[in-house]
């Protein structure tokens, strides 16, 4: 019985604790359309050259011809906005160029209003491409000032306050003070999905999404958001509970090159460090719950757990 309500209590505090995050959404779908799963739906171009899940991950492709553009609703009375996605484009043998950069993903409200439209962008020195954010156009008002790689994944984070009726957008950010460009103030629009979308652009790249977060602020946003390549259960934190023990023991490690971050619920970092011999040094942490990342680099392997300490 004591174990079935400290589970309870778990799950109650999850969930208390992660009210501000709207969507959580890693695309573990079977290979095939995207629409009919989760609850995405087709708001445009419904069937035409649909958007695809491929290895938990969906494929956009820019071309000719009619093409499926999605949303996933969302319900919140907060005026700020935030989505988080990891973001690949596919080597095209050369960098993008041309000047038809079609955005690719952007919140929207219940009909056909997009704002904070994210689009890719020709490079300005030796690199593949930029992104690039508008408020409220098609076309960027602001573009990332470094060039970005081909296949080389980023993670991508876009607000938008419906008090300023501004967008912004901010690439590997570890917090909201990091460097960001923005789009032009305006009336702010409420919004209620979150969408991506499939067009024709000079060079009709590739783009691949994973990890798709939507919250109410930037950390919830981030806390959460990392790649996800293996299952959750693929590693084990040991003991949790944690009780009156300075050591945690990681499990399921498959080589040394290995680092683990905790949160707390505030998504404060409060530990950062390489694992050594599967352990970790947790004495500094109080009673209470937190989120562990961890991250294998030679393999990419991460994952995210919930940790308790009492």
């Amino acid at each position: 019985m004591k174990n079935k309500i400290t589970f309870i209590l778990f799950l109650l505090v999850s969930t208390i604790s992660f009210g501000q995050v709207l969507v959580n959404e890693t695309f573990t779908y079977t290979d095939g359309n995207l629409v009919g799963n989760g609850a995405w739906v087709a708001h445009s171009g419904a069937g035409a050259t649909a958007i695809q899940v491929s290895s938990n991950k969906i494929s956009l492709t820019h071309g000719s011809g009619s093409r499926e553009d999605i949303s996933i609703p969302f319900t919140s009375s907060s005026t700020a906005k935030y989505a988080s996605f990891d973001l690949t484009i596919a080597d095209l043998g050369a960098p993008i160029n041309g000047t038809d950069y079609e955005y690719f993903a952007h919140f929207k409200d219940n009909g056909f209003t997009f704002l904070a439209r994210v689009d890719i962008v020709s490079p300005i020195a030796t690199g593949d491409f930029r992104i690039g954010i508008s408020t409220n156009t098609s076309t960027a008002q602001e573009v990332w000032a470094t060039d970005m790689l081909y296949d080389t994944t980023y993670k991508i984070t876009v607000k938008y306050d419906e008090t300023t009726g501004q967008a912004q957008l901010w690439v590997d950010a570890s917090v909201e003070s990091d460097t960001s460009i923005s789009g032009s103030t305006g009336t702010g629009v409420a919004v209620t999905n979150f969408s991506f979308r499939q067009s024709n652009s000079t060079s009709d790249e590739t783009i691949t999404i994973d990890n798709l977060i939507v919250a109410e602020s930037f950390t919830s946003a981030n806390t959460l958001s990392v790649s996800q390549n293996v299952s959750n259960k693929d590693f084990v934190l040991y003991p949790n509970p944690l009780i009156n023990n300075n050591q945690l023991t990681i499990k399921g490690l498959t080589n040394s090159k290995a680092s683990v971050s905790i949160h707390n619920m505030l998504g404060k970092e409060v530990i950062n460090s390489t694992i050594t011999n599967n352990t970790v040094d947790v004495s500094s942490l109080t009673t209470g719950m937190y989120i562990v990342k961890i991250l294998e680099a030679n393999n990419n392997k991460s994952t995210v757990k919930k940790l308790i300490v009492k």
